[in-house]
C-alpha cells in the first residue's frame, strides 16, 4: 500500500503494530513516545503497561485503536487486514476505562519478526523510513533487493546485503517451492533447522569451508567476528537447512531408512549409511558421513528413530511425532546468546551485567541429575555396566526407576546429559532390554574367566541357563540388533559361529542327584516330603516343581521314573507319592506329631491332644474307618488308631451331646476332582454326614455397639485417640494424613465417614456406635467437604483468639488463607447447605454480610505477592514452588501457578503474516 492522500498513512502488510506507530509518529515529526501518551491518555495521564525497547510490540484495546485509525485516516479494517496484532488482544489498563496500551517484548511472547527490506518500504510508503514485519522463516529474503532481513534482540533489526551469497536468495526460492509441494515442508524445515543449528554449535571440521567463506562475506564493517557468528546463525546455516529440510520431506528417503534399519529403532546412525549418504551428498559434504556415523543423539537421529517408529504406528498422532522438535533440541534464542547493550552508570562506568538464568535451565534438574550420575557412576564401578533392573535400587536411591525413565526419552535427554551417561556407559539406552545386556556381560565375564565360547560343542563350559541363553541369541541371530550382533562377535559368536552352534545339554544325571539332595535336606528338616507343594523352593532350588513332575511321572506311567530315582525317593520317605491324596498325608503327618507320647482316648473324643485341629482329624478318620485303604489303616494302627478304637469313637459320638466343631486344619493344596476319590474323609457325602452330626455352632452374641467382641479393643483405642485429639484441637475435621501419637487418626476417621456415608446409600439405619464420634464432635462427618469444615474451625479459633476478623471490611485481607476462604463463603453463602448456613451465622456471616459483597471478589493486591515471591527466591534460589505451598498465610504456590497460566494466554506468539512484501 502506497500513502495516497495527504494525512493518509497506510499500514505495510504483516508490520508490528509498534513500527506502524513509529512511522506515525515520524509523519507527523514527533517521537514515538508523543504518539504513545496521545493513543493512551486518560485524563492527562499515560494508560501504558511495560517498557519501551527498540524491539517492542504494543496491544492496543478498541478505544485506543480508535484514535489510532484517526491519526493515520485509515479505516480498521483495514489496519485490522496488515497488522496481525492489530486484535490480538484487549488488554486492560491501571486506570480504569479508556484506551490503554501494553508494551510486550521478547521471543517466547512476539512472533518472528525482522527488519522490512529499506528499499520495499520506501517504494510503498514514499519515505525512507525504517520498519519491522512479522516474518516467516522463508520470507527472511528479499530477493529482489539481495538482502536478509536479521532479527537481533535489543534492536530494531539488521538488513545484510547478500551480494556476495548468491547461494541464501537461490536457497529462498527452493524454500519456496518446497511448501507450495508439501503439506509437511514447514514441520521438516523445523527440523532441519534444528539440525543443522546442532552441527553449528559443534566445533567445525577442517572440511568446512563454506560455512567460514559465507561468514567474512556477510560480516557487517568493524563487527566483533565472534558476536557475529552467534548473531548471524540462521543466516549462514539457511542454504544447508533448505536442503536438509527437502531431503527429509522425501517420503522415498523415509521409506529407504525404514526398510535398511529392518524394523529395529538405531541406536547409532552409522546403521543407516544410505540416509548419511544422502545427507552428504545433498549438503555436498562427503566428509558428513563418518562424522554422522557414532552419533547417538541429537535431532537428526531422533529423526531417524522415530521414522522407524512410525512405520509400526502408522497412524496420524505418530506421523505428528515424527516432525516434532523437543525443547532441549530447540535452538537456543539469540536474547539467551547475545548480550543486551552496556549501560553505563552517571560516572560513565559499565554497569555490571546480571547473570542470566537461560530458558529451560533448571538449576534444581542440573543438581539432581549429577547427584543420580553419581549413584550410577558408583553402580557401574560395582557391576562393569548400568543395565540396571528397573526395580532395583543403590542404597536407598532407586537407580532402576530412574535409569527407566531415562531410556523411555532418551531422544529428548539434553546433549550434555547423553554425553555424560554415553562417557560413562555408552550402551546406557541400547534398544534391546536390559536382562539381554546383564546376560551378555555375564557371558563376557565368564569367557574371560574361562577361555573362548565353543558354540559348535554346545558351550560346555557354561552352566545350563548360560549355554541355553547363548544357543538361543546363536538360533536368533540374523534377526538381532546389528549391535547386538556386534556385542556377540564380541564374544566369539560371528555368524558363522552362530550357524554351527549346537544346544546346550544338561547333565540329567546330575540334576537328579542335585535334586535328590535337596529332598534329602528338606525330608530331614521336617520328617517327610508331604509338605512340599508346587511353589517350594529349597536354598534357590525349585523342589516343590521337580517332586511335582516326578509324582505325575509316576502316577500317569507316560513318563516312568528310573527304577534308581524311584527307590532314592522312597528312601527318603515311603510316602512321597501315595496314592490317596497329598492333604490326608499331609494331616496324617500333623497328627502323628500331635499324638506322639501320648496315649488317644477315643472315649472323650480325642480331647487329650493339644491340636484341637488334629483332634478333630481323627475322629473323621474313626467315623470313616472302614472306608480307608489297607495301607491308610496301617498307618492309623502305628499312632494307635485300631479298628476297635475307631469303633470306640463312633460309639462316643453316638451318645454324647454334639460339641463345637473345632478350627480346620490349614489346607495348602486345593482337593482335585481325582483327590476327593483317592481321600475318602474329604468326600461330599461324608462331610454332610458330618455335618448332620455336628449341627453349626450358634453365633457368639455381637456387642451392643454392633462389633464383634475382637474388634472392640481397636475400636476403643482409636475413640481414645479421637476424644484427645477433639480436646486439643476443639473438634474431628483432621485431614488424611493426620497421626496423633503415631496412631493413623486421619485415616481411622476417613474410613468410618465412607462407611457412614455407604450405609446412608444403601437406605440402613446408622451404625449405633458412631453415636460415640457425634458425641465428640456433631459435624464429625458432614455433608460437605471436611476441608470446608477445616476452615471454618480456623476461622472460629481466629475470633476466638481475639484476632481481628470483619468480612465486612474485607479483614482479614482475601490475599490470605483465611481471607480466601471468607470470600468464598460470602460469594457462595445461597448456594450452602442450610447447617453451612447456621454455622457461618455464628461467626457473623450472614445473608445480609454476604449481600454486601460484589458479585466477583475485588483482584488481589500484587504488592504482597510479589513480595512474597521475592522472599521465596532470595531463600531457595529458584521461583519453582510446589502448588500448595502457602508461605505465611499466602497461597504462593496456586497466585504463581495462576500468573503462569495468564502468562501463556496473554503472551502466546501473534501469527506471522505468510504475505509477500
Amino acid at each position: 500500500m502506497g500513502g495516497g492522500a495527504a494525512g493518509r498513512i497506510a499500514a505495510l502488510n504483516g508490520e508490528l503494530t509498534l513500527s506502524f506507530l513509529t512511522r506515525i509518529a515520524a509523519r507527523y515529526h514527533l517521537g514515538i513516545r508523543d504518539v504513545l501518551a496521545a493513543v493512551t491518555d486518560v485524563g492527562g495521564l499515560q494508560n501504558l503497561t511495560g517498557m519501551l525497547y527498540p524491539d517492542s510490540e504494543i496491544h492496543l484495546n478498541a478505544q485506543a485503536r480508535d484514535r489510532v485509525a484517526a491519526l493515520c485516516h485509515v479505516p480498521q479494517h483495514v489496519l485490522e487486514q496488515a497488522l496481525p496484532a492489530w486484535t490480538r488482544e484487549e488488554p486492560s489498563g491501571k486506570y480504569g476505562m479508556g484506551p490503554v496500551g501494553r508494551l510486550m517484548r521478547g521471543e517466547e511472547v512476539v512472533a518472528t519478526w525482522g527488519p522490512a527490506c529499506p528499499a520495499c518500504t520506501a517504494a510503498r510508503t514514499g519515505r525512507e523510513v525504517p520498519a519491522r514485519r512479522y516474518l516467516a522463516p522463508e520470507q527472511r529474503v528479499c530477493a529482489r533487493h539481495r538482502y536478509w532481513l536479521l532479527y537481533l534482540p535489543h534492536t530494531g533489526g539488521l538488513t545484510v546485503p547478500l551480494g556476495r551469497c548468491p547461494e541464501v536468495i537461490e536457497a529462498q526460492r527452493g524454500h519456496a517451492g518446497l511448501l507450495h509441494r508439501s503439506p509437511i515442508g514447514a514441520q521438516a524445515f523445523e527440523v532441519a533447522r534444528a539440525v543443522t543449528n546442532s552441527w553449528w554449535e559443534q566445533p567445525w571440521p577442517r572440511q568446512e569451508h563454506a560455512w567460514p567463506a559465507r561468514l567474512d562475506a556477510t560480516r557487517p564493517d568493524g563487527a566483533d567476528p565472534g558476536w557475529w557468528k552467534v548473531a548471524a546463525r540462521d543466516l549462514i546455516t539457511y542454504p544447508e537447512t533448505v536442503a536438509l529440510a527437502r531431503l527429509l520431506a522425501s517420503r522415498p528417503l523415509q521409506q529407504r531408512a525404514v526398510a535398511e534399519s529392518g524394523g529395529h529403532p538405531p541406536y547409532r546412525l552409522g546403521e543407516l549409511p544410505a540416509l548419511l549418504t544422502e545427507v552428504a551428498h545433498e549438503l555436498q559434504r562427503s566428509w558428513l558421513v563418518h562424522r554422522l556415523a557414532a552419533v547417538t543423539h541429537g535431532p537428526l537421529f531422533t529423526w531417524a528413530h522415530s521414522c522407524v517408529l512410525t512405520r509400526a504406528d502408522p497412524t496420524p498422532a505418530a506421523r505428528q511425532k515424527l516432525w516434532k522438535v523437543h525443547s532441549s533440541h530447540r535452538p537456543r534464542p539469540l536474547s539467551d546468546l547475545l548480550p543486551p547493550p552496556e549501560s553505563r552508570t552517571d560516572s560513565g562506568q559499565p554497569e555490571p551485567r546480571p547473570v542470566k538464568r537461560l530458558r529451560g535451565h533448571s538449576l534444581q534438574a542440573e543438581r539432581a541429575f549429577e547427584r543420580s550420575l553419581a549413584h550410577a557412576h558408583a553402580y557401574h564401578q560395582q557391576f562393569g555396566h548400568l543395565a540396571v533392573p528397573k526395580e532395583d535400587s543403590l542404597g536407598d536411591y532407586p537407580l532402576g526407576a530412574w535409569l527407566s525413565n531415562l531410556r523411555t526419552r532418551h531422544t529428548r535427554v539434553p546433549a550434555h546429559q547423553a554425553a555424560a551417561l554415553h562417557a560413562l556407559y555408552r550402551w546406557w539406552n541400547a534398544p534391546w532390554s536390559t536382562l539381554w545386556q546383564r546376560t551378555w556381560h555375564q557371558a563376557r565375564d565368564h569367557s574371560e574367566a574361562h577361555g573362548p565360547l565353543e558354540p559348535a560343542r554346545g558351550f560346555p563350559t557354561t552352566g545350563y541357563s548360560l549355554g541355553e541363553w547363548l544357543y538361543l541369541q546363536c538360533t536368533r541371530y540374523p534377526t538381532l540388533h546389528p549391535e547386538q550382533q556386534r556385542l556377540l562377535t564380541q564374544i566369539g559368536i560371528d555368524a558363522a559361529a552362530a550357524a554351527a552352534a549346537r544346544p546346550r545339554r544338561r547333565n540329567m544325571r546330575a540334576g537328579a542327584e542335585e535334586a535328590l539332595a535337596h529332598a534329602r535336606s528338606y525330608a530331614a528338616e521336617h520328617g517327610s516330603l508331604a509338605s512340599v507343594t508346587s511353589a517350594t523352593v529349597h536354598d534357590g532350588f525349585r523342589l516343590g516343581q521337580w517332586l511335582a513332575n516326578q509324582r505325575n511321572y509316576q502316577r500317569t506311567g507316560h513318563r516312568p521314573l528310573p527304577a534308581g530315582r524311584a527307590q532314592a525317593l522312597t528312601a527318603i520317605d515311603p510316602w512321597w507319592c501315595p496314592p490317596w491324596h497329598l492333604r490326608w498325608q499331609r494331616h496324617y503327618y500333623r497328627s502323628r506329631d500331635a499324638a506322639a507320647g501320648r496315649r488317644l482316648q477315643a472315649e472323650n473324643g480325642f480331647n487329650a491332644l493339644d491340636d484341637a485341629g488334629a483332634a478333630d482329624w481323627l475322629w473323621r478318620q474313626c467315623a470313616t474307618y472302614d472306608e480307608l485303604r489297607p495301607e491308610q489303616q496301617q498307618l492309623l494302627t502305628d499312632i494307635g488308631i485300631t479298628a476297635d478304637v475307631a469303633r470306640s469313637a463312633r460309639e462316643h459320638a453316638r451318645t454324647t451331646p454334639p460339641r463345637p466343631a473345632a478350627a480346620p486344619a490349614p489346607q495348602t493344596d486345593k482337593p482335585s476332582p481325582a483327590g476327593r476319590g483317592a481321600d475318602p474323609a474329604a468326600s461330599t457325602h461324608r462331610r454332610r454326614t458330618r455335618r448332620a452330626a455336628e449341627p453349626k455352632r450358634p453365633r457368639e452374641p455381637r456387642s451392643r455397639l454392633g462389633h464383634r467382641p475382637d474388634l472392640m479393643p481397636g475400636f476403643e483405642t482409636a475413640l481414645a485417640h479421637a476424644r484427645a485429639y477433639a480436646a486439643e484441637h476443639g473438634h474431628l475435621a483432621a485431614p488424611r494424613d493426620t497421626r496423633h501419637d503415631g496412631y493413623p487418626l486421619g485415616w481411622w476417621l476417613f474410613s468410618q465417614r465412607n462407611r457412614a456415608k455407604q450405609r446412608a446409600r444403601d437406605r440402613l439405619p446408622p451404625s449405633p456406635h458412631l453415636t460415640e464420634l457425634t458425641a465428640i464432635d456433631l459435624w464429625w462427618n458432614p455433608p460437605w467437604k471436611t476441608e470446608w469444615q477445616r476452615n471454618y474451625y480456623r476461622a472460629r479459633n481466629h475470633i476466638e483468639a481475639g484476632e481481628p476478623y470483619d468480612p465486612v471490611a474485607r479483614i482479614p485481607a482475601p490475599s490470605t488463607a483465611l481471607g480466601s476462604w471468607t470470600t468464598r463463603a460470602c460469594l457462595t453463602y445461597h448456594q450452602l447447605h442450610p447447617d453451612q448456613q447456621h454455622l457461618l451465622n455464628a461467626i457473623g456471616i450472614t445473608a445480609q454480610t454476604a449481600g454486601q459483597w460484589p458479585p466477583s471478589p475485588r483482584p488481589r493486591p500484587h504488592a504482597e505477592a510479589l513480595h512474597h515471591a521475592r522472599t521465596w527466591a532470595i531463600e531457595h534460589g529458584h521461583l519453582c514452588p510446589p502448588i500448595k505451598t502457602v508461605r505465611n498465610g499466602f497461597p504462593l504456590g496456586k497466585w504463581l501457578d495462576s500468573q503462569r497460566q495468564l502468562a501463556k494466554k496473554r503472551a502466546s506468539p501473534s501469527p506471522p503474516s505468510r504475505c509477500s512484501p
